[in-house]
């Protein structure tokens, strides 16, 4: 028997679609079903098989949920999300293995376990059924579109860069949690060669996403999704995403800035990333680690009986020990705080929208302003030479003039001078 230890009660995607690849990775290995437990009971693996994980559950000691993850034991931790700043992991010492998703959280591990190892996230191997997109192009590529707040804060001008994404579009909701149907709903995006999606499930999610030509996404499981089925992206700057593609090569399809989100659109379009060879390596190494850990499972026990794999179904978060009317009471009043917050957002994008446009054109006006300007000084600048040409044509007139001035009036002086010695001349003759 084995049982599976996440977090099961936050409407995450990506942490209920690791709780499947879970299942159905033990289930290809001869063990089935999975228990899933609850975070809210006591967990003990010195009776069972625990399979703790992944999602981001190692953090520092003090948090009343993620501390329900320090299973006491010899447990398994499997491709766990583990923050620079977490602290006090003497319990893992006891696991039958230790493995994080990423280099730098497995060389966080190392202080502890020496032989924690590098495991990639269970759901390169999840299989989901075709999920039909009503209204969805044939023999057209189409991109999927994730955003959520994070990303319009790092990129203002995101509706622009997506609208000018010359394919049709289908707008995914993928994390359920912070509601970023509502906010994408919002955005005021060109909707006319658009399909916006309802909320889904993790597997129809995963299928969705394996459908489109590439993708914009603003989430770890969106990029996963994408990449475990060689599908190119362009994913919003996040550490884990980050350390993820590190690891492979890939952080050029990262961006964090309206320059580097139009500069991947342009590359994604020309040369999309070869995937293959890699999520190759990486399905092999989740394998190859499942195999490991189903080895774990005593056969006595009945563990390994290869009965019918069961897909594990998160419970509602009104499953909690809380009273369920103050659950969907506080539920109501987050989902209303954000969807306001989400329409205040889209109504400063498209104030931020309008006021790009009016100063595009107040740039344009200085522009052609600019070159009348430029214009008129060319002129100018034609007119101070042509002055100064005139000038030297005047100068050089005026002294021929007064060298033609001069030879005359020394032509004259001389003729005086003849005259004067002519009239003396006679005046003596005349006195003898």
């Amino acid at each position: 028997m084995a049982s599976l230890l996440y977090d099961s009660i936050s409407p995450n995607t990506g942490d209920w679609a690791i709780g499947i690849a879970v299942a159905q990775e033990l289930a290809r290995h001869g063990v089935a079903p999975v228990e899933v437990l609850s975070p809210f009971e006591p967990v003990d693996a010195r009776d069972e098989l625990v399979v703790v994980g992944g999602g981001d559950l190692i953090r520092p000691v003090g948090d009343p949920f993620y501390d329900r993850f320090r299973v006491q034991g010899p447990a398994v931790l499997n491709a766990a999300g583990v923050w620079p700043d977490a602290d006090r992991l003497d319990h893992l010492k006891e696991y039958r293995l230790v493995s994080a998703r990423t280099s730098a959280e497995v060389d966080h591990l190392r202080s502890v376990v020496p032989d924690a190892q590098l495991l990639p996230d269970t759901t390169m191997t999840l299989e989901s059924e075709h999920f039909a997109i009503e209204g969805l192009p044939t023999g057209e590529p189409v991109v999927g579109i994730h955003v959520v707040p994070h990303t319009l804060q790092l990129s203002p001008e995101l509706v622009e860069a997506v609208d000018a994404i010359d394919r049709p579009k289908v707008f995914i909701p993928f994390t359920h949690y912070n509601y970023d149907d509502s906010f994408m709903d919002a955005l005021p995006f060109d909707r006319s060669r658009a399909i916006t999606l309802p909320r889904l499930t993790p597997l129809q999610l995963h299928s969705v996403i394996g459908q489109m030509s590439y993708v914009v996404v603003s989430s770890l499981h969106a990029t996963l999704f994408a990449y475990a089925q060689h599908v190119p992206f362009v994913t919003v700057e996040q550490r884990k995403v980050r350390d993820f593609l590190a690891d492979r090569g890939l952080t050029d399809w990262i961006f964090s800035d309206d320059h580097s989100l139009r500069d991947a659109l342009a590359r994604v379009e020309e040369e999309p990333p070869a995937l293959s060879a890699l999520v190759a390596e990486d399905r092999a190494a989740v394998r190859e680690a499942f195999a490991r850990i189903a080895s774990f499972v005593s056969t006595e026990d009945g563990g390994r009986a290869g009965g019918s794999p069961v897909v594990p179904v998160p419970p509602s978060p009104a499953a909690a020990d809380s009273p369920r009317p103050v659950i969907v009471l506080a539920a109501e009043q987050r989902e209303e705080a954000l969807r306001n917050r989400d329409h205040l957002i889209a109504a400063n994008t498209r104030v931020s929208a309008a006021l790009r446009a009016a100063n595009a054109d107040t740039h344009a006006e200085l522009a052609a302003t600019a070159e009348e300007l430029a214009g008129a000084q060319h002129h100018i600048a034609g007119l101070e030479n042509h002055v100064r040409g005139l000038q030297s044509e005047i100068s050089q007139v005026r002294a021929a003039l007064e060298q033609t001035l001069d030879r005359r009036l020394r032509r004259l002086a001389r003729r005086g001078r003849s005259a004067a010695r002519s009239i003396v001349g006679r005046s003596k003759a005349t006195d003898r």
